[in-house]
């Protein structure tokens, strides 16, 4: 990548690479203000506004508690911002096994991010929903990032998920749930959800940030 093309990029985005995919439509590689991101048609997939949406809920749990993680589960690793977010800014070096369903994002993530050379992740290809419900594993905390372009699996607002979900977590393990709000109906969903996390997690912290996104953050 030349210099000239990250200046560039501050005036106007420049394509790098599109890739097709049979789960998440068309993906794209863009250069944006001298940064690389991963985007489907309708929504940023890595290192854009998303990354710094996660950030955002991060800051809000103890950094003596991040610290202190030993096991870390992300569902929906997209290009792995998340994972970088985690590593590079907040000095975490816990074991992070990452749940992709898509193959061809993860591709992109290795070629253009180096997601493979990061130490200590263990990356599965495998629905997110199939994996909750099966793995004998439990983790410090569990970041729920799962999207299929600009839209949410409905599986995430159903009561079985979160079992499964506070299942393989930790006492006093915490959940990072990114959700979108862009109708009345989604304000209404979100409500009820909430309803029904109180009846499971002892704190239940919400966060709204970047106009859309609506963050829970929970504690077991």
């Amino acid at each position: 990548m030349t210099l000239l093309k990250k200046i560039i990029s501050y005036i106007y985005p420049i394509k790098i690479a599109k890739h097709p995919s049979e789960r998440s439509g068309s993906l794209e590689v863009t250069l944006v203000n001298g940064k690389l991101v991963i985007d489907s048609k309708n929504a940023n997939y890595s290192y854009g506004s998303l990354q710094q949406v996660l950030k955002k809920a991060l800051l809000q749990i103890d950094e003596k508690k991040l610290q202190s993680l030993s096991s870390i589960l992300i569902l929906g690793v997209a290009g792995g911002s998340v994972i970088k977010t985690l590593r590079d800014d907040f000095n975490i070096t816990a074991k992070i096994t990452g749940i992709e369903i898509d193959q061809k994002v993860i591709t992109l993530a290795n070629t253009y991010f180096k997601l493979n050379k990061v130490a200590n992740i263990e990356l599965v290809i495998i629905d997110a929903f199939k994996y909750v419900s099966t793995t004998k594993n439990t983790y410090d905390l569990i970041i729920i990032d799962l999207f299929n372009d600009a839209k949410m699996p409905q599986e995430l607002f159903k009561n079985n998920f979160w079992r499964n979900t506070h299942n393989i977590l930790t006492n006093n393990g915490i959940v990072v749930f990114n959700s979108i709000i862009t109708s009345t109906l989604n304000i209404e969903r979100n409500e009820q959800l909430a309803t029904r996390l109180n009846t499971l997690f002892s704190s239940n912290k919400r966060l709204k940030t970047h106009t859309i996104n609506e963050l829970f953050i929970l504690e077991k």
